[in-house]
């Protein structure tokens, strides 16, 4: 169970007066979601950001109730259409700032250059004529190439299961990755190696409407009270792995 501190819900804001006449909290997720960060499986463990959101429910004596989005981009147009409290696995970017509102930190989100083998990939611009993979249709050979990848190196790949296939054949012996993907995929492949983080750092945050400021100051009390717990390492390392502090301890800095 999650132990921490937080606000009382009883404030007097509209937004919580809604939660509180209902007692429950209507949270938003993808469908695509990864089991480790929410599970819709009630007989496997309910997931980093589930644990996290239940935790909170019972501190204030609700229910959480979990809404489905059919595709990611469904999420925050259907956050603003209130059919949920807010939603979960969302990269907080400026663009999406002008829709909605954010909480504090839950993750950081960065792009990092991983290998397989003894060794870590090399800086960006040590890579000389190393093949890099991408994933077609993303940002990330843009962010490659910013940070020093020689656009001629980047090969493209259809998804990320096509991406890890060609890392495992050595088509390429470097390839970009989320942070998040990482954390979860080298736990099935420890030979998995963290290279050099590419571009901006970005938060994992939850999504909610801009005016609903009462919900959101304490779900950040909540957020950073959790911080301060043996239950937050708990999480991170049951759901990411015995390295996955040191890592997100490193994407914390610039």
């Amino acid at each position: 169970m999650i132990l921490a501190a937080g606000a009382s819900l009883a404030s007097g804001s509209s937004d919580l007066k809604q939660i509180e006449a209902r007692r429950s909290l209507r949270v938003l997720v993808s469908a695509d979601e990864a089991p480790e960060f929410f599970s819709f499986d009630s007989k496997t463990r309910p997931g980093f950001e589930r644990e996290m959101l239940e935790g909170f429910a019972r501190l204030h004596g609700l229910r959480l109730e979990v809404v489905k989005a059919a595709q990611f981009d469904e999420v925050i147009p259907s956050i603003l259409r209130d059919q949920a409290d807010l939603a979960t696995g969302i990269v907080d970017t400026e663009g999406r700032r002008k829709q909605v509102g954010f909480t504090v930190e839950i993750l950081p989100s960065r792009l990092l250059l991983v290998g397989r083998g003894p060794r870590p990939p090399r800086q960006p611009g040590d890579l000389g004529g190393d093949r890099v993979g991408t994933i077609q249709g993303t940002s990330w050979a843009e962010t490659a190439i910013a940070a020093g990848v020689p656009a001629a190196s980047i090969d493209a790949f259809a998804d990320t299961p096509a991406l890890l296939g060609a890392l495992k054949a050595r088509k390429v012996p470097v390839i970009v990755l989320s942070l998040s993907d990482y954390v979860l995929l080298r736990r099935a492949d420890p030979d998995l190696r963290a290279g050099p983080f590419l571009g901006e750092r970005r938060s994992a945050a939850w999504a909610l409407r801009k005016d609903d400021l009462e919900l959101r100051k304490v779900l950040n009390e909540y957020i950073e009270n959790l911080r301060r717990t043996p239950t937050w390492g708990r999480l991170a390392v049951g759901y990411f792995g015995n390295d996955a502090l040191a890592l997100l301890g490193r994407a914390q800095r610039p």
